[in-house]
């Protein structure tokens, strides 16, 4: 089966993450290739991985010539199948599948909301496809794809990710919550800084750390600054990997802004779990898919910093319960999210779609 994957950028995000992870990690009897209309670290984790990668770069924000250069790509590689993993990408690829006979996999619902930029554009570009993937059941509800033409395959963790385990006690004894993420307006850094302002009477009991880069990171740390003072709130530079901070911590939170956008499958939920953290997140989209509450966690208001302070309060003063929800995340994580699971899910879409050609 040759496969090509198509994505606009292989920046440092949970979409090109999950399209990496895939593409190294199909069958030996695939032969894949990526192509992307810009460049990133993912590149070097393909191409270390032995994943053919071409990245061809738009000169202007409306420059056809990546499309007419996939074209002719699809013309001299035929592969079986394409995925994409963009609405520019299904677009670009979606007449030429057309004429050639090759099946579009497209794959760009990755949240739990029909909102956002371009959503005709979006429905125009999954038109061409054979098949509609996405991450979680409410992404497909939300989109309103038909059940003949929607596809759920959730997110996989790669299991060697993980840290290694922390040797001895951590050096900081205050119940610590973290909660990582890019800083942009969706992602409700200001609910956990509201949250955390609760805890500021009692400095020597919490931490807060957020992780994460993007517009909004200047801002929320003028906005911490006596939080940051104090010490409950910390600001770590973001890497390429945040595990390390991950393993340290005792509880993981995601708040979303329910006014802009619902979470698909979350990357930082899955790493939270993977790596034996209780969750607090808030409601809707692909949430309740990946958290149990009560069991792996908790899912409180999106947009209410009492009710995530007051489940916090509840895990740290009940270390039983909460060590409980954590092992039962991992093994969750385990079971269910693997990247075996994601990858062979993956492949009997693909053989679905071509089956449909």
């Amino acid at each position: 089966m040759k496969v090509l994957l198509l994505a606009d950028t292989l920046k440092n995000g949970g979409l090109e993450r999950q399209m990496a992870l895939l593409a190294a990690q199909l069958p030996s009897g695939c032969r894949r290739r990526v192509a992307a209309m810009r460049g990133g670290p993912f590149q070097a984790f393909l191409s270390a991985r032995g994943v053919p990668v071409t990245v061809r770069e738009r000169r202007f924000r409306f420059d056809p010539s990546p499309a007419a250069l996939l074209w002719r790509d699809l013309c001299i590689l035929r592969p079986d199948v394409v995925h994409s993993w963009s609405w520019m990408s299904s677009l670009a690829a979606g007449p030429a599948c057309r004429l050639l006979g090759i099946p579009l996999v497209d794959g760009t619902i990755q949240t739990g909301a029909y909102r956002g930029e371009f959503l005709g554009l979006n429905r125009l570009g999954m038109a061409w496809a054979t098949l509609v993937v996405a991450n979680t059941r409410a992404g497909l509800q939300a989109w309103g794809i038909p059940a003949a033409r929607g596809r759920v395959v959730y997110n996989g963790f790669d299991e060697s990710r993980l840290p290694a385990p922390r040797r001895g006690p951590r050096d900081d004894a205050r119940f610590t919550v973290i909660m990582t993420g890019r800083m942009e307006p969706e992602k409700h850094y200001d609910v956990v800084l509201a949250a955390a302002r609760l805890f500021a009477g009692d400095p020597a009991a919490w931490r807060f750390v957020l992780v994460g880069d993007g517009p909004d990171r200047p801002r929320l740390m003028v906005a911490a600054q006596d939080l940051v003072a104090l010490g409950i709130v910390a600001f770590p530079e973001p890497g390429m990997e945040v595990l390390e901070l991950v393993r340290d911590a005792d509880a993981g939170v995601l708040m979303t802004d329910p006014r802009l956008a619902f979470e698909g499958l979350s990357n930082s939920i899955m790493e939270y779990m993977a790596l034996g953290l209780p969750v607090v997140c808030g409601a809707g989209g692909g949430n309740p898919e990946l958290v149990l509450d009560g069991v792996t966690g908790f899912i409180v208001p999106p947009a209410d910093p009492e009710a995530l302070a007051g489940r916090l309060a509840y895990l740290r003063e009940h270390e039983g319960k909460r060590r409980a929800m954590g092992a039962a995340g991992k093994a969750r994580i385990a079971g269910d999210f693997s990247v075996e699971t994601m990858v062979q899910r993956m492949v009997d879409v693909y053989d679905e779609a071509i089956r449909r050609r």
